[in-house]
């Protein structure tokens, strides 16, 4: 039985949409989200909170982040569940999306670059990545490109926007419109 449900694993990265705006980690978010379902399923045996709690999993693993990072409570989720991580959470889907600090790879994340309309070069905003990532200066800091698509405030979406946040434990690299997170290694 696949307990993968798109739509429902859409919803939740929705849901999480610009939360790093306002100072909060997706991936804390989706792990403390996990945590609650697996209480409220010892609470009153419902498994429909562990279905939730799976979903929830799959969103944290296609935004890129680590299941090695969340494995114990993922773990105790498909304990109650009687499953086997493997045929829940397949190799193929653990992946995350850790990305070398290179020029090359940072250039390939920022995608198709607007020679005219943009914040900075391309080439200007890879090398500012790649030295906010190194020395870890503690921050959010948006790169873009082409035309403003929306705009709400001090909020623009252009037709490429990008995020970098830089916090002690992670630098995360959120690409605005196509809704992907990396987490920048070196």
């Amino acid at each position: 039985m696949t307990r993968y449900n798109s739509m429902e694993v859409e919803v939740i990265k929705l849901g999480l949409r610009d939360i790093e705006d306002l100072g909060l980690s997706s991936k804390d978010a989706l792990e403390k989200s996990v945590v609650w379902l697996r209480d409220k399923y010892e609470t009153t045996g419902d498994v429909r909170y562990l279905d939730k709690a799976v979903w929830h999993i799959y969103a944290y693993l296609e935004m890129g982040y680590p299941y090695e990072s969340g494995k114990a409570e993922f773990q105790a989720v498909l304990d109650a569940l009687g499953e086997k991580e493997e045929e829940v959470f397949p190799k193929r889907s653990w992946g995350s999306k850790k990305v070398p600090l290179k020029k090359m790879r940072i250039n390939q994340l920022l995608g198709k670059w607007n020679p005219g309309l943009h914040s900075m070069k391309i080439s200007d905003a890879v090398e500012d990545i790649i030295e906010k990532t190194r020395n870890r200066q503690i921050g959010e800091y948006t790169y873009h490109c082409g035309r403003v698509i929306k705009q709400d405030g001090e909020n623009t979406l252009w037709e490429n926007t990008c995020k970098l946040y830089v916090r002690d434990e992670e630098v995360v690299f959120h690409n605005v419109n196509r809704g992907k997170y990396y987490i920048l290694a070196e």
